[in-house]
């Protein structure tokens, strides 16, 4: 019996159960294999991201490529004995012979297809396919016969059921069965709160923006292509949002300009934001080259009050306060104002106007690369003593910047001389030029790149200082542009995902969660890790020595006298790539699978600046940002151990700055449940 499996390393393997010889490796593709079927001639098939398809011997030779799709081939699956199709992101379905003739195209998808099954449950030549256009289609002999809608933004994948049931599984962490056998229809409730939810989606999905369907934009996977003139700009989809993007042919990067508003600058009607309704959302630009931030309004409301509330959670100075009131007025086109109960109708700006104790006219601190840890860490002082910090939901990524940079210098040359005169030996004068990568604001030096990839393959015993300067190097745009571009970038992740194995030494463990930390100082990395976050989750939940007990300490790596503790906690590492997901995933439709990485993980968190990071501001990121606040509400609220604790903090009084920090979010979490 063998066992067929696809894989981001540009390679398929197969697995024979009743041999204990090595599996054979299919390897031919020049991208990510995305799937992988044999044949009823006994050959195998492979489809993949460089948009080909290959036919493979028993023995693992290349018989044939086949070309023909446009676009990253997706899914196969057997149509008969004699022929396959096979599914890409060019929204077509292909039939081939075994032999790799095409024999048709099918057309019905409008956007990528992701997934495609035979349901020979109900007859001959039927089968059915599901994509990025919230849509199953049910197929007899290539004609599209049925389409299903769903209330989600992607269905990733499809199953046909023995009894001929069609089961789904959707960007919304929803599985739903469709049946044509009545004795099995859901009720009449169900059934009507389904169309709802349908036709919802469907209203939302002819949102436009500057005249393109937000449905219709690309995802960010097309940034990873560069750009052909220099300043040329991409609208690209990020959840239910729209940024704008713009190709710097200098620095050979996609800078993000900010989120895109269309033409007009206020979203009229009832509008979700943050998991509650307003009558409008209004995007203020408070300062050049920073995307606008986001002020929810209702009619009913006193525009000064609003305006106090915006400029108190986004720490603005109090000076704007009138700016942003008018701002309120004006574009919501108030006749008249609210009226308060004691006769003022500007309580802010009459007799009885709130002046914040200790405020400022002067312009707001710029906020450090990691507030957590950095000069702009939260403290309790008596100038935020009137007003608790909002720190949920974080918007900025966190990074690792500390270093000494000498001692691993030292340290890559006492191990480089243990390589010998190996190919992957340096000079003095290489390792100086990587050394010198891990410098802010350096000019990169592309042969120090190159030296720096083959300083990767060291031994694992001594791969730690290389990692280390890795780790710094990739905050440099051009040094992630490379690190994680289209052809190395996935090899790469993959190499850092097998060094968190937790048989691996627990230097490299924290050193690797470090890099991927990191990598979101860049576009390219932020775009990688995010697309292979489920392995990344799955990576830290078999992390069993996520732990006090495996703390990394100075001896073990044997590199560096850290001046900041959490530069040894494998726990603040695992926690602050959590709490960059939640940054780039917030938004997203589905994102449970990650707060069950966050929720699980908390049991062993014991460190107070991880369980800071990964409970109460990634886990709270989730939930105030989440389109699907209710189920991940519905998750904390029915861990009753984690609800608990929550509760437990949140009536703490604690003077500790470390302790009072969890409070404050707490409280702000217990909010928004």
């Amino acid at each position: 019996m063998a066992i067929t499996r696809s894989s981001w390393d540009f390679t398929a393997k197969v697995w024979n159960v009743n041999e204990t010889q090595a599996p054979l490796t299919l390897k031919g593709h020049q991208a990510a294999v995305w799937n992988i079927i044999e044949l009823g001639n006994g050959i195998y098939a492979t489809a993949s991201a460089d948009k080909t398809i290959i036919l493979w011997s028993k023995g693992g030779q290349q018989i044939k490529t086949l070309t023909g799709h446009t676009d990253c081939v997706r899914a196969l699956t057997i149509a008969s004995p004699e022929t396959f199709l096979s599914c890409a992101n060019d929204a077509s379905i292909k039939l081939w012979t075994n032999k790799g003739e095409c024999l048709n195209t099918y057309y019905g998808h409008s956007n990528y297809i992701y997934s495609i099954v035979m349901n020979p449950s109900i007859g001959d030549g039927w089968f059915a396919s599901c994509g990025e256009d919230a849509s199953v289609r049910l197929w007899k002999n290539g004609e599209c016969l049925r389409v299903i809608n769903l209330p989600a933004t992607t269905v990733w994948s499809v199953a046909c059921l023995s009894n001929g049931d069609i089961v789904t599984g959707s960007s919304d962490g929803v599985i739903r069965v469709f049946t044509k056998d009545l004795n099995r229809y859901a009720s009449e409730t169900v059934l009507k709160q389904y169309e709802d939810e349908v036709e919802k989606m469907q209203a939302a999905s002819q949102q436009e923006i500057g005249g393109f369907k937000v449905s219709e934009l690309p995802g960010p996977e097309v940034l990873l292509e560069p750009g052909k003139t220099d300043g040329q700009t991409k609208l690209v989809r990020r959840g239910a949002n729209v940024k704008c993007y713009s190709w710097s042919a200098a620095a050979q990067t996609w800078n993000e300009i900010g989120d895109v508003m269309g033409s007009n600058p206020v979203t009229e009607g009832k509008t979700m934001y943050q998991g509650q309704e307003y009558d409008f959302v209004f995007s203020v630009d408070i300062k050049d080259g920073a995307p606008p931030l986001k002020l929810p309004f209702n009619k009913n409301e006193d525009p000064w009050v609003a305006a106090q509330a915006f400029i108190h959670k986004h720490d603005l100075p109090q000076g704007y306060l009138d700016q942003v009131a008018n701002f309120i007025i004006t574009n919501a086109k108030l006749d008249t104002l609210p009226v308060s109960n004691n006769g003022f109708a500007d309580p802010f700006t009459g007799e009885s106007r709130y002046v914040p104790t200790g405020t400022s006219s002067t312009s707001a601190k710029p906020a450090a690369i990691d507030p957590f840890t950095g000069s702009g860490a939260y403290t309790t002082t008596a100038a935020t003593s009137s007003l608790q910090k909002m720190l949920i939901p974080h918007k900025d990524h966190v990074r690792f910047d500390q270093a000494n940079l000498k001692a691993i210098y030292d340290k890559l040359k006492e191990f480089n001389s243990k390589i010998g005169d190996s190919l992957n030996s340096m000079t003095d004068e290489e390792l100086e030029k990587v050394v010198k990568l891990g410098e802010s604001n350096i000019t990169c030096m592309p042969e120090a790149i190159v030296f720096l990839k083959k300083m990767l393959e060291w031994p694992k015993e001594i791969l730690f200082p290389v990692l280390d300067i890795t780790r710094l190097a990739i905050r440099n745009k051009e040094v992630n542009t490379q690190m994680f571009d289209a052809t190395y970038g996935p090899i790469f992740i993959n190499f850092l995902l097998s060094l968190l194995a937790p048989d691996n030494i627990p230097a490299n463990q924290m050193l690797s969660m470090r890099v991927l930390v990191n990598a979101f100082s860049g576009l390219p990395g932020e775009m990688l890790v995010v697309a292979a976050y489920e392995m990344v989750l799955h990576s830290l939940l078999c992390l069993s020595q996520l732990n006090k007990n495996a703390q990394v300490t100075v001896t073990d790596i044997n590199l560096i006298l850290f001046s900041d503790p959490h530069q040894t906690s494998p726990m603040i590492a695992a926690a602050s790539l959590l709490l960059n997901l939640s940054v780039s995933l917030g938004g997203q439709d589905d994102n449970t699978e990650l707060a069950h990485c966050i929720i699980k993980l908390i049991s062993q968190i014991e460190d107070k600046e991880a369980y800071f990071r990964a409970l109460v501001v990634a886990l709270g990121t989730l939930l105030a940002d989440s389109p699907n606040r209710l189920r991940l509400q519905t998750k904390v609220v029915t861990n009753v151990a984690l609800h608990n604790r929550l509760k437990k903090d949140a009536e703490s009084k604690s003077t500790d700055p470390a302790i009072a920090k969890i409070a404050t979010c707490a409280q702000q979490i217990v909010a928004l449940l």
